[in-house]
């Protein structure tokens, strides 16, 4: 006994070595993965297929979404205010359209663009447009109606 206890420490250090000569060459090697792509990882969103760009705007444009295409209609004519006069309680405003001489319209004519004259002042008068909206013109500019 006390061989075994005066040689303690070494027997215990040969043990262990054959302990991790055991372990290291009793473990298999690990198995080397293949390169993943880089550029993917688990934190990655999924890329979304590309569509057509060209046959959705076809679809839409095929639906006629806007409905008819303005320059089927036609262009509206320039014109602009001559003047405005009166002769006695009759009042009127002369405007000259594009190409023509100038014309006398009074409360309840046309313009050209559609727009009907329903009151005339000294040196305004007033339309009311096809959207019922009420716009005043002037002599020097044109500004909004109050």
């Amino acid at each position: 006994m006390r061989f075994i206890h005066d040689n303690l420490v070494p027997l215990w250090l040969a043990l262990a070595l054959v302990a991790a000569v055991s372990c290291w060459f009793g473990v298999p090697e690990p198995a080397v993965q293949a390169a993943s792509n880089p550029q993917t990882s688990a934190w990655d969103l999924p890329k979304l297929p590309q569509n057509e760009n060209k046959r959705s705007l076809d679809s839409i444009s095929a639906r006629n979404l806007w409905g008819v295409v303005a320059a089927d209609a036609a262009p509206a004519l320039e014109w602009k205010v001559v003047g405005i006069g009166h002769r006695g309680a009759d009042r009127f405003v002369l405007a000259a359209m594009e190409g023509k001489p100038a014309e006398v319209l009074r409360v309840g004519d046309a313009l050209p663009d559609g727009a009907k004259i329903v009151q005339i002042e000294n040196e305004r008068f007033f339309v009311l447009t096809a959207d019922k909206r009420k716009i005043a013109f002037g002599i020097y500019k044109n500004e909004p109606a109050k």
